[in-house]
């Protein structure tokens, strides 16, 4: 019968030390993983409800007389800002829904610039947005824009499981859901 020399002893250790030291590198790269993940669909729906707060602008804003700016000059709302912000850092990918939106945004400006100097010269009869064809052409794509953001969003934090409605609030607005979070409570 053969002793176990401590060299024999080494090897099975020094496995056991490596196995141990692998485990520990790959849950420090899982659990660095999972923080990423987390990080990311926070910034998600803190992109959703920037995107949720803007819609809200929009629809409280639409009647707003802009006539102290123009509205190349005018700048965004800071909830657009700030969802422009959260997609530069977290989403890039983002960028050409971004842009679409962006986009109707300074065409919906316009629109509501030019009409409040048309009423104030009483150069066009007083009508209201929603009876207005150009208006809802530019809201329809802009509705378009949001909603595919709001998708493509839900889709890059994994969260494309639950039903989506329509942006749409128009002649409907309401503050009842101003306060209620995009992401469910933890």
């Amino acid at each position: 019968m053969r002793l176990l020399s401590d060299s024999d002893l080494l090897y099975p250790l020094a496995l056991v030390v490596l196995a141990l030291a692998a485990a520990g590198v790959l849950w420090r790269l899982r659990w660095r993983r999972a923080r990423r993940l987390a990080r990311r669909r926070a910034a998600g729906y803190q992109l959703i409800d920037a995107l949720k707060a803007y819609t809200t602008w929009i629809d409280w804003h639409r009647d707003e007389p802009l006539l102290h700016q123009n509205p190349d000059e005018a700048g965004i709302p800071a909830a657009l800002a700030q969802a422009v912000q959260i997609k530069d850092e977290h989403f890039p990918e983002l960028s050409g829904l971004m842009l679409q939106l962006l986009q109707t945004h300074r065409e919906l400006m316009q629109y509501l610039w030019e009409e409040n100097i048309l009423r104030m010269t009483h150069a066009a009869p007083l009508r209201p947005h929603y009876a207005d064809p150009r208006y809802h052409n530019v809201r329809d794509r802009q509705d378009a824009a949001l909603d595919s953001l709001f998708l493509r969003c839900r889709q890059l934090i994994g969260d494309s499981g639950s039903d989506w409605q329509r942006t749409r609030s128009d002649f409907s607005f309401s503050s009842g859901g101003m306060g209620m979070p995009s992401h469910p409570s933890a």
